[in-house]
């Protein structure tokens, strides 16, 4: 059984205010909210510190080809990358 995306979305939260020190109430954090450029304006360095937090989260190792644009274009690609990587790791 998978995790539910919305599960995932709420501790892709948790972890995006912990790493990054947001200062945006989790309540107003939208799955579809661009993690770059416009949204919640993730520099270089955050958006690193979310990867570390977001690997040891789900007790993940992210390939460095899946840091695309694509999966990190907002908290739902994530969230949907995440549950996909999971499934991965529980069928291998």
């Amino acid at each position: 059984m998978s995790t539910p995306l919305e599960a995932i979305e709420e501790r892709l939260k948790k972890v995006l205010i912990e790493r990054t020190n947001a200062e945006i109430p989790v309540a107003q954090i939208r799955s579809d909210m661009p993690l770059v450029g416009s949204g919640l304006a993730l520099d270089s360095v955050a958006l690193l510190e979310f990867v570390v937090g977001v690997e040891e989260e789900f007790s993940l190792i992210i390939d460095d080809s899946a840091l695309t644009v694509q999966q990190f274009e907002s908290l739902r690609t994530l969230a949907q990358f995440i549950q996909s990587e999971l499934e991965t790791q529980k069928s291998a």
